[in-house]
């Protein structure tokens, strides 16, 4: 009792809710039954061998999560595309260069096709072995047939068990997170001009913490090209701004005695917190779809006020910096517009018809294929994670499958099998999985090696341990790590071959040796092509993204002051906008990896300030989309100075980045106080609104470059 009563807690501890036990009872039952009737009862090896190894494809090799419903879409979509790539690895057996470059070709085709979202990331794996299994000799096509009935059978089994049996909980949706974060950051909005904000910001930065991709399981991440998916990303985006800019606010409000300026925002931060309230019960179905049009009208009435009463806040013609926190409740209210616009896209509900689109919802006029499109070709660059990953793991394959070729390997299919899981995204991931991998099939090959002697040809005991040896693997394999992994599939494929065809102990040293070439060749491969991964990427990613805010910076104000030669508009901005796209994968990427536990460079800390940066300059162009010059030429060249200044900043700090150097001392805030904008400002509110504006967003900028630089640097802030 002692045991049963530490094993069970060993196994609460390490697997909660027992999820990694009931999903290999699953897949081992899908297996084992595919197999065994297929094999016993129909008398068809072939058939019986490609249903056990779908099982294994989309059961084990695979990362199949999400809500019940999404699940069985998935292993439903799956089957065409298995089909297809047997059909395609069947004939291209008949030679080994067109095996190789297929591999080639679908290797890149089936992991790339991962820039989808998660759900065909975690798919990919599985479909390659599709390919994998079929393209090696014999050449037989007459074969096809049969390889598709087990492919369909293993699939569809796989399926049913995974809706039937000890099904997996659905997983709290991201939806549910965002409606929880939404509600947070409504509360903050109410606390912001009390005497206590702290515990709801507290509050508020916690639920947008659980909004972090390392936080969502993989499957309810909203990281595809779709309109939903989108609106989803850009909704959380927008809360997690709309928390800076509260915390900004909460900076600044004691610098002003009285409440005249704090109570001219009351109202529009009610209509924000109304705002967040509606799409909080929107995205948890109990309401309707929430409306942006008060937003809208909120921000307008807003300007309006703010407008008429400069002449009381400007006592000489030198502009007071706390009249900065106008701007920031304009640009919350503003993103509250753009959250609604995000939560009707989030929630599948159709176009708003109480307010036109804001510019960051241009993804509601674009057909979903143009989408798709943009996503593909937006990656589809040697500076992308995604492409350099597929790459990778093409050749890796295309190498094993030729190498398996030229050695002369039986079962050489398992060589691609071993690169294809043991291959990391860098080179130090696929070392650091090798030893484990091959000291585990080392003892699964001698274990399978004492099976395979002592129980000679008799399938009946076979038969009976190929499940248990299944649950056993699917089961230690994850919660164990890659040693147990190897282990026990080396294990699992000597009891499972000993059932097709005459067999001795050589076939577990064919296993043993089929994994040392595979895993070889996938880490030479991972050590040649990018081998550092997302760590080697994110740098030249942030300074790239640092480069391109300069460009934004100066475009942005010269188009805000109304300069002639000023561009009408910055590109539309969105999840993918260039600016973050590849930073965002990049870093996603990067704290997946392997590395130091306390990672000193806070690249997520970057990556929020760029997407800051980009979102508030498209707030500044949609607030002012067509300016007539402003009526103060000095006051006009004294901010595209000072925009070219925080620019030239921006592009030093890239240089910086890029080369890893501390970044220096600077005094930019200090420098543009010094000589800020003077004239009669009372003469034109409604420019003076401009200047105010233009001149916060600069000394913003200017804050957050010092953020970003102790950031990339690793420092504390």
């Amino acid at each position: 009792m002692t045991a049963v009563r530490s094993a069970t807690g060993w196994f609460t501890a390490h697997d909660p809710g027992l999820a990694t036990l009931w999903r290999a009872l699953r897949v081992t039952a899908a297996a084992s039954v595919g197999f065994l009737v297929c094999r016993y009862a129909l008398n068809a090896p072939v058939i019986a061998t490609y249903a056990v190894f779908a099982a294994i494809a989309l059961g084990v090799l695979s990362d199949i999560s999400g809500p019940p419903a999404l699940r069985t879409r998935t292993f439903v979509a799956a089957l065409p595309v298995g089909l297809a790539l047997v059909t395609i690895g069947t004939a291209a057996a008949r030679s080994t260069p067109l095996a190789v470059v297929g591999m080639l070709v679908v290797g890149f085709a089936v992991a790339y096709a991962g820039v989808g979202g998660p759900r065909l990331t975690g798919i990919a794996n599985g479909l390659q072995l599709f390919y994998i299994l079929p393209c090696f000799p014999p050449y037989d096509p007459a074969a096809l047939p049969q390889r598709l009935a087990g492919l369909t059978i293993g699939i569809l089994l796989t399926g049913i068990a995974d809706r039937l049996l000890w099904p997996a909980p659905e997983p709290p949706s991201f939806t549910d997170r965002l409606a929880d974060a939404a509600d947070a950051v409504r509360h903050f909005v109410a606390a912001v001009d009390t005497d206590h904000p702290d515990g709801p910001r507290e509050a508020a930065e916690a639920a947008m913490a659980g909004l972090r991709p390392s936080s969502v399981p993989s499957g309810s991440r909203p990281t595809g090209p779709g309109r939903r998916d989108r609106g989803l990303t850009s909704a959380a985006s927008t809360l997690r701004t709309m928390v800076l800019r509260l915390g900004t606010i909460v900076g600044l409000l004691p610098e002003i005695h009285g409440r005249a300026v704090r109570a001219d925002a009351d109202e529009l931060l009610g209509v924000v917190g109304g705002t967040l309230a509606r799409c909080a019960a929107a995205l948890r179905g109990s309401g309707p779809p929430p409306d942006s049009g008060p937003a809208l009208a909120g921000v307008a009435h807003f300007l309006d006020g703010r407008a008429g009463r400069i002449a009381h806040w400007i006592d000489a013609d030198e502009l007071p910096p706390v009249l900065r926190i106008g701007g920031l409740v304009a640009a919350i209210g503003e993103a509250s517009r753009v959250f609604a616009v995000a939560t009707r896209a989030g929630t599948d509900a159709p176009p708003d018809p109480t307010a036109p689109l804001p510019a960051a919802a241009w993804y509601l006029t674009v057909p979903v294929a143009e989408l798709w499109w943009r996503r593909l070709r937006t990656h589809l660059t040697p500076r992308s994670v995604y492409f350099q990953n597929a790459l990778r793991l093409a050749l890796g394959l295309a190498a094993a499958r030729l190498a398996a070729d030229l050695l002369d390997l039986s079962h050489g299919f398992w060589v691609l099998l071993a690169t294809l899981s043991l291959m990391r995204t860098s080179g130090v991931g696929s070392r650091l999985a090798l030893l484990p991998a091959f000291l585990g099939t080392l003892g699964g090959a001698v274990v399978a090696a004492a099976i395979l002697v002592l129980v000679g040809d008799d399938t009946i005991v076979y038969a009976v341990a190929l499940p248990i040896a299944m649950l056993l693997t699917f089961a230690a394999g994850p919660l164990l790590g890659a040693a147990a992994a190897q282990f026990g599939f080396a294990v699992v494929v000597s009891v499972l071959f000993a059932q097709l065809s005459p067999t001795t102990w050589r076939l577990a040293e064919v296993r043993l040796l089929d994994v040392v070439v595979g895993g070889l060749v996938g880490a030479l491969i991972g050590a040649a092509v990018w081998p550092r991964g997302g760590a080697g990427e994110v740098r030249r990613s942030a300074a790239t993204c640092l480069r391109l805010i300069a460009d934004d910076i100066v475009t942005t104000v010269r188009a805000v002051t109304g300069a002639p030669s000023a561009a009408a508009a910055l590109a539309q901005p969105g999840p993918e906008h260039r600016l973050t796209a590849l930073f965002d994968v990049t870093y996603a990427q990067y704290r997946s990896e392997p590395g130091p536990a306390d990672r000193a460079n806070d690249w997520l800390e970057v990556l929020s300030i760029v997407q800051r940066a980009a979102s508030d300059a498209q707030f500044l162009h949609d607030r002012y989309p067509d300016p007539a010059p402003l009526p103060w030429p000095a006051v006009a060249e004294r901010l595209i100075a000072g925009a070219e200044q925080i620019a030239d900043a921006f592009r030093d700090a890239a240089a910086q980045v890029a080369s890893s150097r501390p970044p220096p001392q600077r005094h930019l805030v200090e420098g543009l106080d010094a000589e800020p904008p003077h004239a009669h400002f009372t003469d034109d509110p409604h420019a003076t609104l401009r200047v105010i504006d233009t001149w916060g967003w600069l000394h913003g900028l200017a804050v957050d470059l010092g953020r970003a630089e102790r950031a990339a640097a690793g420092r504390s802030r």
